[in-house]
């Protein structure tokens, strides 16, 4: 009987000890008269922050497709809260598999840097992507976009929209997050350079809870009548703020804006109502699928380079120990359904 010469199997893993949800993406080749013996299949796991949320539900459609590309075994599993406890318990899981590659959007890079650290004495490669560990911890980090950029991009958005003048807060996710204080960072340096008039009242962190990322929208409006903008550098932070202004019969467009970091699926109304003016983002799809190509490419002994072209990603920078995708995207009311995450 003859077989086909390309099974994919997908196989949805759960692990009912610790109620998280798995999910394996396996390519198999089946042995040929050309080729008697199946080659070794590249075993990659792939840890986001948390599994249910639409950012990380985007990045596993990219983790699905570059796992159909690539002919690699790919995992995909996370906790069901931003939990560091619950993510470094998913890692060791992998070490004890003898996974090939370790790939992880770190909640807190103080707690899960040493286990990272284990898995490369090991003789695992391990790669973050999203959110940083500390440096020795890792082969490469994959951002999304630089840093310096962002910030700046972010500031200058909502300085455009309040006439360079006025208070306005910032909505983290978590203080442990090095990519997002380094946003933050650089938002504080443009915000001291260029805009004397912008004053920031206060920088709320979120937890990557959007149940804290609603309380602490409700709180800061509050808290400041004078209010004029918010800035999510998180991307539950931007929705969150914008359903609370809603409740509070507040005029977003007029007397405060929204700024930040979203998917613009959770955008799609309030962009198209004239709530919000624009909204940032990359593609965590895109991201998703790039991580499981480094990896396989790593894995294939190929030195990963700067300008290098990626298939379906377009061409990457390389600084250092950084391999950064691309630019931001901005949404507005006018193309905001040309993306589906």
């Amino acid at each position: 009987m003859q077989k086909k010469s390309l099974v994919l199997l997908i196989l949805l893993i759960f692990v009912s000890a610790c109620n998280k949800k798995e999910i394996l993406y396996v390519q198999e080749t089946p042995p040929s008269e050309s080729h008697p013996e199946q080659t070794e299949q590249i075993d990659i796991a792939i840890v986001p922050k948390v599994m249910e949320i639409p950012y990380f539900q985007a990045v596993q459609q990219g983790v699905e497709e570059a796992a159909k590309s690539s002919g690699a075994t790919v995992h995909f599993k996370g906790p069901t809260t931003a939990d560091p406890a619950q993510q470094e318990e998913i890692i060791r899981t992998f070490i004890k598999q003898k996974v090939d590659v370790l790939a992880v959007s770190v909640i807190d890079p103080d707690r899960l840097s040493p286990v990272l650290i284990e898995a490369r004495r090991q003789g695992i490669t391990v790669l973050t992507w999203d959110a940083d560990a500390h440096p020795e911890a890792r082969d490469y980090f994959i951002n999304m976009v630089d840093a310096e950029m962002l910030g700046e991009h972010l500031l200058d958005s909502l300085a455009a929209q309040i006439g360079e003048e006025g208070e306005y807060i910032i909505l983290s996710g978590s203080q442990s997050s090095l990519n997002q204080e380094e946003w933050l960072h650089w938002i504080k340096q443009h915000n001291r350079a260029y805009y004397p008039n912008l004053i920031l009242r206060e920088v709320a962190y979120t937890n990557d809870s959007p149940v804290t990322a609603y309380q602490e929208s409700k709180r800061v409006v509050k808290a400041y009548p004078d209010l004029k903008g918010i800035i999510g550098i998180a991307s539950l932070g931007p929705p969150a703020a914008a359903a609370v202004l809603k409740e509070e019969n507040v005029s977003i467009s007029n007397d405060i804006v929204i700024v930040g970091l979203a998917s613009p699926r959770d955008m799609n109304a309030h962009l198209k109502e004239g709530d919000v003016q624009g909204i940032t983002l990359w593609s965590p799809k895109k991201l998703g699928y790039l991580t499981v190509m480094i990896a396989k490419l790593m894995q294939d002994g190929t030195v990963i380079e700067d300008g290098m072209f990626i298939e379906d990603v377009g061409r990457i920078q390389v600084k250092g120990e950084q391999i950064i995708m691309g630019e931001p995207i901005d949404f507005t009311a006018e193309n905001v359904d040309q993306y589906d995450f």
